[in-house]
């Protein structure tokens, strides 16, 4: 007789379009949370105003001709731009209790991305040279994590009615601007934002054998603010 092995449940914070400062601040108190128990594995949804990031590993050459100054933070990876219509997925995940394979986790998130651009018909593969979800020669989603005694954070940006040109002002990743694309691209039209990310947290949910639950910031709100930094929800 099998035995039922109930799956352990998370959170999902779908927070619409929300400045990136604020959107990081709210990861940094997820991760103390986290580590302290205080909240469960996190997926968040959101939707940046335009802004350009760069990584440990960024480039001065790949962000000089930007036009705001950037946003320096302690992911992986080089200079990338978000903005309306890319959807952002961050991840506040406690790897201890999952493997403690980073790679593991880093091959779910993007094959994550594959699958769900797939209920859209846009076939999409792993990169082989460079991280990320690849649609042919072209570049669709940008990886970047960081991880603090186990606890990740940061996650994927997802090109699906972004404007292109956005692109044009710097190298992202490292890479032409030109090899980006967008699921509005591919397809010739618009993708609803919230149906993909519903379709992401769908697979998610097996990939990580994980029930993610909503949870609205107001419920978080005190514990939030105060792991924050005293950050104003």
């Amino acid at each position: 007789m099998s035995v039922y092995t109930p799956r352990p449940y998370g959170w999902v914070l779908e927070v619409g379009r929300v400045e990136y400062e604020r959107a990081l601040a709210w990861q940094r108190g997820l991760v103390k949370m986290r580590r302290e128990g205080m909240a469960r594995d996190t997926i968040m949804f959101v939707e940046h105003p335009a802004v350009c990031t760069v990584g440990r590993d960024g480039h001065e050459e790949h962000y000089r001709n930007i036009s705001s100054a950037p946003v320096f933070v302690e992911r992986g990876g080089d200079v990338t731009w978000h903005g309306p219509g890319q959807l952002v997925v961050y991840f506040i995940f406690n790897l201890a209790r999952r493997g403690r394979d980073l790679h593991a986790f880093m091959t779910a998130i993007q094959q994550g991305i594959v699958d769900a651009l797939a209920e859209w018909e846009i076939a999409a593969r792993l990169g082989e040279e460079y991280t990320g979800v690849w649609v042919g020669p072209k570049k669709i989603a940008s990886i970047g994590v960081a991880v603090k005694k186990w606890i990740t954070f940061h996650g994927a940006a997802i090109n699906l009615n972004t404007d292109l040109r956005e692109f044009a002002q710097m190298e992202p990743c490292g890479l032409s601007a030109d090899l980006m694309t967008s699921a509005a691209e591919q397809l010739g039209r618009p993708v609803d934002m919230q149906a993909f990310a519903q379709a992401l947290l769908r697979g998610y949910a097996e990939r990580f054998h994980t029930q993610f639950d909503p949870v609205a910031l107001e419920a978080i709100a005190e514990d939030l603010e105060s792991q924050s930094g005293g950050y104003t929800i």
